[in-house]
């Protein structure tokens, strides 16, 4: 009866230390993934090690938007970027060149940023320098000018010109398709007065800030308003009205 009981406590014991190694073996399987993650955190392997641009031919604004983003290389890892996906996307807007911006970012470290470049809508001279303007207000200098661009003259400063490309993003179609020319003709009365001159000789005279607002397709109908007035007329925005006057050439 003694040994029965004897072999019953030697199994109880040896069960206890089994199941006392395996916790042991579980806590240390727990602190080894736990260490192994920490020191993949904490190591190169996770961090930024390259930056794609995906949508843009020339290789000179490619290298710029790399510049941009080259804060981001060597400091942060893949899962520092996954939750800052957005502060790439706004410093890239913020070159006022792009748009349908998407990041997209793997665990090895590598970044793809796939863009769309925004085609010009103007071009500017300004103390002898060319500049291309587009809708998001971005101002670039540049070598080629497209024969299809409307020509901006007499503007003073790069920052007139980022106030007009965006105002331009509101107009509409008919309108901008219509234009030749888009002069500045500011004075003491009107000092921000800008001047479309279209292609059929009509005119538009308009605050540079009201242009959005007032030129858009649900404001001003020009193709309806070409049916009466063919040629040869203004369009006066002055304050909240509009002023249609004739004019001899």
């Amino acid at each position: 009866m003694d040994e029965y009981r004897d072999n019953q406590v030697k199994k109880l014991m040896m069960k206890r230390r089994k199941k006392k190694r395996i916790k042991v073996i579980r806590l240390f399987f727990v602190l080894g993934i736990i260490g192994f993650v920490f020191f993949i955190l904490l190591s190169d392997i996770m961090k930024i090690k390259t930056i794609h641009v995906i949508g843009v031919n020339d290789a000179g604004l490619e290298k710029q938007i790399s510049e941009q983003l080259s804060g981001y290389m060597g400091d942060y890892t893949w899962i520092d970027m996954l939750f800052s996906k957005d502060n790439i996307v706004q410093d890239i807007e913020e070159m006022k060149r792009f748009e349908n911006i998407l990041v997209d970012i793997d665990f090895m470290g590598n970044i793809q940023v796939h863009v769309q470049e925004v085609q010009p809508l103007c071009y500017a001279k300004i103390q002898n320098k060319n500049y291309l303007i587009n809708k998001l207000g971005g101002v670039y200098q540049t070598k080629q000018i497209p024969s299809s661009l409307i020509q901006c003259s007499d503007f003073q400063s790069t920052e007139m010109l980022s106030q007009l490309g965006h105002s331009l993003h509101n107009v509409s179609d008919i309108v901008l398709n219509e234009t030749s020319e888009i002069h500045y003709c500011g004075d003491r009365y009107d000092k921000d007065l800008i001047e479309f001159y279209m292609y059929d000789h009509n005119f538009i005279k308009i605050n540079i800030s009201q242009i959005d607002q007032r030129l858009s397709e649900d404001s001003f109908h020009y193709a309806a308003y070409k049916l009466k007035n063919p040629q040869n007329t203004i369009y006066s925005f002055e304050g909240k009205y509009m002023y249609i006057k004739k004019y001899e050439k």
